[in-house]
């Protein structure tokens, strides 16, 4: 017979065996209330509190507007950098396009380096919008995670351009929506049905990257098919909408398209005005689309201004500068841009497409 240890049923086996049940037991109810989220990208490892619940979540990408739940995080940047996953420095003197994409999630961003060392940066799909819902496409917005992370330091979010002075914000998550117009409802890009995207052109010097989507309405089912154009040294980009009717019936919708863009510092729209080619626009006001094919927001603070150009035959019903999406002032009298929301929107009313009807923006 084997002789047992004289320590065999001692205190120590039974509080080694006490720690242990007790570290799986704290194991099982980790993971009980724990959602991992892993997309592949590993830009660092997050631990966040759950949105509508006690649950924590676990990511390894960070998107604009989760960094109000962050509770522990490791940034994976300067190990991605030495790996060579970051885009290299561009050589002196000449403009270049670096593109970091993920086509499974259609979410990325082109950084465009201008030849005197400045770059604009624009992000696409990077963020939660006001449902907490994120939508996947070519929809300007969010940040990288280590700005997502960082509530305080946003303004290299959306669209931003980078100089010696530092980072100048200059676009937002921009407000774009179509409504259904029989439902009387806004239908918003993140719950579009996404189907995926590619990436067309990557030589340097330009980019092409498409996104398709379907978008269900009352009278049917609508393909929308996006494309962005950038070429290396333009401080803008392209945007491209087909829209195509799958059917069944007839569909009946507007399209909405705006910002709010904060120009100069995220999260401020003190010192922003409106702008058109021959005038500032400090007042709440419709801007006529067929006689000005231009507008913008200009930051008096800064002097810095973006603009939104419209082309096409489709083109908007409406152009307006208000301070508030969606809403601007019928008069009689002037209603001075004053609000932290600033905002330039363009409408497309009245629009109806049969089934294997195409239109674009």
């Amino acid at each position: 017979m084997m002789a047992l240890h004289p320590s065999f049923g001692g205190w120590r086996p039974r509080l080694l065996l006490g720690g242990a049940l007790a570290l799986v037991a704290l194991a099982g109810l980790f993971a009980a209330m724990t959602r991992v989220e892993v997309t592949g990208r590993w830009r660092g490892l997050y631990v966040l509190q759950g949105r509508d619940s006690p649950r924590l979540e676990v990511k390894d990408d960070l998107l604009l507007g989760d960094g109000s739940r962050l509770i522990a995080s490791v940034s994976l940047t300067r190990v991605r950098t030495l790996l060579g996953f970051e885009a290299a420095a561009p050589r002196p003197g000449e403009p270049s396009l670096a593109l970091d994409w993920d086509a499974r999630d259609g979410r990325g961003l082109v950084r465009n380096r201008f030849a005197d060392g400045t770059e604009l940066v624009t992000l696409f799909g990077r963020y939660e919008d006001d449902d907490g819902k994120t939508p996947r496409g070519l929809f300007v917005g969010g940040a990288v995670p280590d700005i997502a992370a960082d509530a305080a330091h946003q303004d290299q979010s959306g669209m931003a351009y980078h100089d010696a002075r530092g980072w100048t914000h200059v676009w937002c998550n921009v407000n774009e929506a179509l409504v259904d117009k029989r439902a009387n409802a806004f239908v918003w890009p993140s719950t579009w049905r996404f189907l995926g995207s590619r990436v067309l052109v990557d030589d340097g010097r330009r980019v092409v990257l498409e996104t398709n989507h379907e978008v269900e309405v009352q009278g049917g089912t609508l393909r929308m098919d996006r494309f962005a154009y950038f070429t290396a040294g333009e401080p803008f980009f392209e945007l491209a909408i087909q829209l195509t009717s799958l059917g069944p019936g007839e569909i009946d919708y507007a399209y909405l398209y705006g910002d709010e863009p904060w120009v100069g510092r995220f999260g401020s729209a003190d010192g922003n005005v409106g702008w058109v080619q021959e005038r500032i626009v400090l007042n709440e006001e419709l801007i006529d689309p067929a006689t000005h094919h231009w507008g913008g927001i200009l930051d008096e603070k800064s002097g810095f201004a973006n603009y939104i150009e419209w082309l096409g035959e489709v083109q908007p019903s409406q152009v307006y500068f208000s301070n508030a999406a969606g809403k601007f002032s019928p008069g009689p009298g002037p209603v001075p841009l004053s609000s932290n929301e600033v905002f330039i929107g363009l409408q497309w009313t009245g629009q109806k497409l049969m089934p294997g009807e195409e239109r674009s923006i």
